[in-house]
């Protein structure tokens, strides 16, 4: 797990490396092991390593080919790279000098072309740059585990690994409307859109070529849901376990110390009880939250490291950690999941035993958690036609003056009378008569007017003949997985410099159950079924069938406290309204309006908004984040 960052310069060359060198340091804690910036040609390539596997100097970035036509900079882990360089070796008579991934993924490129990313299994954001074409290869993991960031402004191509580089490396810094719509809305920005204009994202599954005549992008990887298989359900059972164990033994290959966080819920303690078999007294740090006992889960987590013999940790949550996101929005975008906060204080605490851990991360969206996808299996859309109304009601909830209209519009109400349309709707924080109270006039002529857009593009741009169960998996994993979930883990894990592996995200994994039928996946709608019956082998009952609490912290706590009144502090001091953005007396209409109903789903939009405003302080406009007090 590394940084990476660069600059191609397709016309005139007129900057030193020095440019790169300040995006490198930048971003230094994704990589503290070693810096090294170098001239390529029309390139300037810089690395940050945080070293994982062969940890000798010989395997330091940029990396270049035998012959220096090609270079690499390299942010991942390729977990099978062992595999291909035995093919590469057999079949090709590749020579190999160091025992790195890079080294097989930069001369598997050069022998197989992008047909190298089909043979990998890993997660990864890496630029190759071929000094006698003029030409960079950048490319991104399936799933979207790692950022890449890039920017094309008059020739001059810029790409790194988080916010904080690449802006080093352009002038312009002109904040994208859209992208603070999306914030407001999901808590996250999507996609390939950023909080700057000229910046983009490349897309999970995605690879580009870039040349003075501009930038092609290509997927090489999708999932499908339509190519349904006829098994029984012991038989997915047996496959989808043997394949977890084929991953989580790929993932343990390490040459520094890897353990995993277990929080108690069956994706971890199943990570932990299959790792267990492949590496006795393993290492397991817990977040435990005694100021609120109904998040904690460190019991449960006990159970289980007793069970399997591991290396317990127990940590607690300090009240004060949420001091720690102003200093993680001076290094990215704006991100509103409030559970990055307790993911950069657990990995703290982990880095003074690990540099690797195993995480249960991606096993709602393979499996159909959070309950969506079992509700669309149960619940068939009922004939009567009133998507209007409950469409009106749903956006009503967030109405200054409004009450009890979130147990009227229901989740299980919106799906029955509106179908997906008005469930990605009611997803949306930010309904259009809510933007009037958020944003000025002006603000507002330059956003996109279709409600929850984001959501519905992906759904269109899924197979056709595809159900509406299929549908919300789809939508999970192509949606929020990569821009908020993963995002959140990056940043957090990378924060105190630490790698995350989630076994999980395997293709191989999703590719199959992708293929099940739902009465296979979760028969009834049962959530998760098809997992939990495996996690019965592994883990006591109480367990596996206890109710999901989820890694956060308790905003609505905070918000009752002093946080409502610092944001309209904020508000108040109008460095967003300056910048034509937010209408202040429309929000503190939101704020004490909050204030004195405490309807819940006004505590994420709050929170999105308090986040922005801090952004705009810390990294916007260069405050020092410890004048930030939450």
């Amino acid at each position: 797990m590394c940084g990476i960052a660069g600059k191609i310069y397709f016309n005139n060359f007129s900057e030193t490396e020095k440019i790169v060198e300040l995006a490198c340091k930048a971003m230094s804690y994704r990589g503290p092991d070693n810096m090294k910036i170098e001239k390529s040609g029309k390139a300037l390539l810089g690395h940050c390593r945080l070293a994982i596997i062969d940890l000798s100097s010989e395997a330091n970035q940029p990396f270049y080919s035998d012959d220096k036509r090609y270079s690499i900079v390299f942010n991942g882990e390729i977990y099978n790279f062992e595999e291909i360089k035995r093919e590469l070796e057999n079949k090709y008579n590749i020579v190999f000098y160091t025992k790195s991934d890079t080294e097989v993924l930069l001369k598997g490129y050069i022998t197989l072309g992008t047909e190298i990313f089909n043979k990998m299994r890993g997660m990864w954001a890496f630029a190759i740059w071929d000094r006698q074409k003029e030409e960079l290869l950048i490319s991104r993991d399936r799933f979207g585990e790692k950022p890449l960031f890039y920017s094309f402004i008059k020739g001059n191509f810029c790409f790194a690994s988080n916010l904080a580089a690449i802006t080093k490396l352009i002038d312009r810094k002109e904040i994208n409307p859209n992208a603070v719509s999306e914030l407001f809305a999901y808590q996250y920005i999507s996609q390939n859109n950023c909080i700057y204009k000229d910046i983009n994202k490349l897309l999970p599954a995605q690879y580009a070529i870039v040349n003075q005549n501009g930038i092609k992008c290509s997927s090489y990887w999708n999932v499908s849901y339509t190519d349904k298989i006829d098994i029984s359900f012991n038989e997915a059972k047996n496959e989808v376990e043997e394949i977890m164990h084929k991953s989580i033994r790929e993932k343990m290959i390490s040459d520094v110390p890897l353990g995993l966080f277990l929080s108690g819920g069956n994706d971890s303690g199943l990570v932990a009880a299959i790792a267990s078999h492949y590496k006795k007294n393993i290492t397991s740090i817990t977040l435990s939250t005694p100021q609120n006992p109904e998040l904690d889960e460190s019991k449960y987590a006990n159970i289980i490291a007793q069970k399997y013999n591991l290396d317990y940790n127990q940590v607690e949550l300090e009240i004060d950690c949420i001091n720690l996101l102003p200093k993680l929005l001076g290094m990215i975008e704006p991100f509103a999941d409030s559970s990055v906060i307790p993911t950069m204080a657990v990995s703290e605490k982990a880095r003074k035993h690990l540099t690797v851990v195993l995480t249960g991360d991606g096993g709602d969206e393979i499996f159909g958690g959070y309950g969506i996808p079992s509700l669309f299996n149960k619940i068939r859309k009922s004939q009567i036609p009133l998507k209007f109304l409950i469409d009106k009601l749903s956006n009503l909830r967030f109405q200054p003056g409004a009450k009890n209209l979130s147990k009227i519009a229901n989740i299980e109400r919106i799906i029955r009378y509106g179908g997906i349309d008005s469930y990605c709707n009611a997803m949306d924080y930010q309904p259009s008569n809510i933007r009037n109270y958020l944003f000025k006039a002006e603000f507002i002529s330059k956003l996109n007017q279709e409600q929850s857009y984001f959501q519905k593009s992906i759904i269109k741009s899924a197979e056709q003949n595809i159900s509406t169960h299929d549908l919300m998996m789809y939508l999970g994993v192509k949606g929020y997985l990569a821009d908020d979930f993963l995002m959140k883990v990056d940043s957090g894990t990378m924060y105190a410099s630490i790698e995350s592996r989630a076994p999980f995200l395997d293709h191989r994994l999703i590719e199959f159950t992708s293929k099940l039928k739902p009465e296979i996946l979760m028969p009834q709608g049962k959530e998760k079924y098809l997992l939990k019956k495996i996690c019965e082998k592994y883990l006591p009952n109480e367990i596996v069938y206890k109710k999901k609490t989820g890694f956060r912290i308790p905003v609505r706590d905070y918000f009752n406290s002093n946080w409502s009144n610092l944001l309209i502090n904020y508000v108040k001091e109008g460095i967003s309204s300056e910048l034509g953005i937010i209408n202040p007396d429309g929000c503190i209409k939101l704020i004490e309006w909050y204030k004195k109903a405490k309807p819940a789903q006004m505590e994420k939009l709050l929170f999105s908004m308090l986040v922005f405003e801090i952004w705009l302080r810390i990294f916007h406009f260069n405050y020092k984040s410890d004048d930030i007090k939450l």
